[in-house]
């Protein structure tokens, strides 16, 4: 029988294993996230030394044992050596991971994430979009992808359609029709410029390939910003590390 099998992914964390030993973290196209150990890849001179980093994208050959996989061989396709040569970006590309981790499991699907993950980390490659716009379309299509996309085409509450959209709610999860803002109290709901508006039906609706593409003022891109950060807090409940290294180390 054989047991060896190849996958196509990204190293999301790595660990250290004994003297010599890696864990590796990946997030596949054919299985999801999985777990492999790399032998020897923390031996001075072993080839594997370089393709077990994080962020890391290319094709994985693993030998498959009674309870874990082992890396015998990977063709890397992208080092994302640009990010590691900056600091600011090494921090937002570490998050991007570990939020990548977080939400994604062993078995399911997860095609559309590993593709968000690879954009978003090209996007910081780019450079053509300030990286905390980055991480706010990365935030807000991670909800899209998980089922929680925010409710633009009508009111979350009364279901109204047509009206021009004014209010958010993010404890609801979309737009507030005029009516219904009225009946909520002050400081649940956020007015948002017609510009964020935007920002947030492109992300909700745009394919990955073509995400990052747009920039905003600075003016509207923190105001979209704060929003896709505490939507997704609000989702998921959940403090990552990564985001407050960003908050205390990076400069943008």
């Amino acid at each position: 029988m054989d047991n060896r099998i190849k996958i196509t992914g990204i190293v999301l964390s790595v660990m250290p294993v004994g003297d010599y030993d890696r864990r590796v973290t990946i997030l596949t196209k054919e299985r999801g996230k999985i777990s492999a150990f790399a032998r020897g890849a923390r031996r001075p001179g072993n080839t594997l030394i370089a393709a077990t980093q994080p962020c890391v994208f290319g094709n994985f050959s693993l030998f498959a044992g009674r309870d874990s996989f082992t890396i015998s061989e990977v063709n890397v396709e992208e080092y994302f050596s640009e990010i590691r040569e900056n600091i600011d970006s090494a921090y937002y590309a570490m998050y991007f991971c570990e939020v990548a981790d977080f939400y994604t499991k062993d078995g399911n699907d997860e095609r559309e994430y590993l593709k968000l993950l690879y954009a978003a980390l090209k996007a910081l490659v780019r450079g053509a979009m300030s990286r905390r716009l980055i991480r706010a379309v990365f935030e807000l299509k991670t909800c899209c992808i998980n089922g929680e996309a925010p409710l633009l085409s009508e009111c979350v509450l009364c279901h109204k359609t047509g009206e021009e959209q004014e209010y958010f709610s993010l404890q609801n999860g979309g737009k507030v029709c005029s009516e219904c803002a009225k009946k909520l109290p002050a400081g649940a709901l956020r007015k948002l410029n017609a510009s964020s508006w935007y920002a947030l039906w492109f992300v909700e609706n745009t394919k990955i390939s073509k995400l990052f593409s747009f920039t905003l003022s600075a003016e509207v891109e923190e105001e979209f910003r704060s929003l896709s950060a505490d939507y997704l807090f609000l989702r998921v409940n959940h403090e990552f590390k990564g985001e407050k290294l960003i908050d205390l180390i990076t400069s943008d």
